[in-house]
Order: C-alpha cells, then structure tokens, then sequence
C-alpha cells in the first residue's frame, strides 16, 4: 500500500536565500513565510498546502547525505520547473513584469486552453504560472 502523501514541497538551491525569499513572498506573493534558519541560511515557505524551502547553495546536509545542492550553472537547461497554478495568469504577468521580475515570453494561451507564463527567479529557475482551461 502506498503511503498518504499528507503535503508535497520542493527544495531550491539559492545563492542568497534573503534575496529569494523577497523574490518569492514579495514579487510573486503567494507564499508565508513558515520558518528560517541562518546556519546555514534556510527558508521555508507555504502556499496552498505546498512548502517551498529555500537553501543556500554549496552546504551539506546531514539528511542529504553525498548531495550538495547548487543553483542551476545554466539557466537554459533545467532539471525542473516550479509551477505555480492560479487564476489571472495575464494580470499577474502584466503586474509582476512592470515590477521588473524577467519573463520568457508574453503569455501562451494553448489549443487545450487556459494561460501559462514563465517567470525567472534570481537564481535563474524557472516558474511557470499556470492557469488551466
């Protein structure tokens, strides 16, 4: 038997976690801010039952044994992308690039429906906003 997944939540490598924290609860305003640590310096955030935790980049950890997170070298080939879904994917487009937050494109309404965007955090992932059909 599988077991009841209670939360699902991903852990990004960052190389100022302040910055990212900014980036994520100011700029895109959809995470608290839940916990933060500062040796070595830590965050987690929350939004809509999903935890984003923030952790500074090139540190061990001793439940992570052998890995050692690091921001993406080269932000045009990614391992993964954060995608955040919600409702005004154009609005928040239009709001967050006049706030400066950098964009691959307008946004791209698909033949199945709804809008998605992606949005570039300061470490260079990418965060699709996505608003289903």
């Amino acid at each position: 038997m599988a077991p009841a997944v209670t939360r699902a939540g991903a852990i990004l490598a960052v190389a100022d976690v302040e910055r990212s924290v900014a980036f994520y609860s100011e700029r895109l305003g959809f995470f608290a801010v839940e916990a933060t640590y500062d040796d070595p310096p830590y965050a987690t955030l929350v939004c809509g039952g999903t935890r984003l935790s923030l952790a500074e980049q090139g540190h061990p950890a001793e439940d992570r044994p052998g890995v050692t997170m690091n921001a993406p070298a080269d932000p045009s080939s990614l391992q993964a992308v954060l995608v955040l879904e919600m409702s005004g994917v154009r609005d928040a487009y239009e709001s967050l690039s006049a706030a400066g937050v950098p964009f691959l494109a307008e946004p791209y309404s698909p033949p199945w429906g709804g809008h998605r965007c992606f949005a570039i955090d300061p470490d260079g992932y990418l965060v699709e906003l996505e608003e289903p059909a």
